[in-house]
């Protein structure tokens, strides 16, 4: 039997933890945004007119070489043998990264052959070798 009362209320949809959603991942692209520009602002990347953009691959590393042959990873400076053991180390606590993992190499349109060579060598010593270069394909 039914107990006659108060009519039952809808169901409604809470706003507010949407909202709160919705500004933590506003802040957390415009933080990202911030270090990529940080990233690019330093190095004149080489032209090349076949140039293709490139898809971001989650978790892949950037190593930009100044115009001098200094290495920087996540804003850090790295000799070659740093580097190595950098790579070395992610591989290390990571096993499942060697499958799928990179390295993408952005030089300096200036930088000697040299220098990307030892970068090269460094990823190749670690065990990395899906590596990628970053050019752009015209001159702004």
């Amino acid at each position: 039997m039914r107990i006659k009362g108060e009519p039952e209320e809808e169901p409604k949809m809470q706003m507010s933890p949407m909202i709160d959603i919705i500004f933590q991942l506003i802040i957390f692209f415009m933080v990202v945004s911030t270090f990529q520009r940080l990233e690019v602002e330093e190095l004149k990347l080489p032209v090349a007119s076949h140039s293709k953009e490139k898809e971001v691959v989650p978790g892949e590393l950037t190593v930009n070489i100044k115009k001098d042959g200094t290495i920087i990873v996540n804003q850090r400076k790295y000799t070659p043998e740093e580097l190595g053991n950098l790579l070395r180390e992610t591989l290390r606590n990571n096993p499942n990264l060697a499958l799928y993992w990179g390295v993408n190499i952005r030089a300096d349109a200036a930088v000697p052959c040299r220098y990307v060579l030892k970068v090269i060598k460094a990823c190749s010593e670690a065990g990395v070798w899906k590596t990628s270069f970053s050019s752009v394909q015209s001159e702004e």
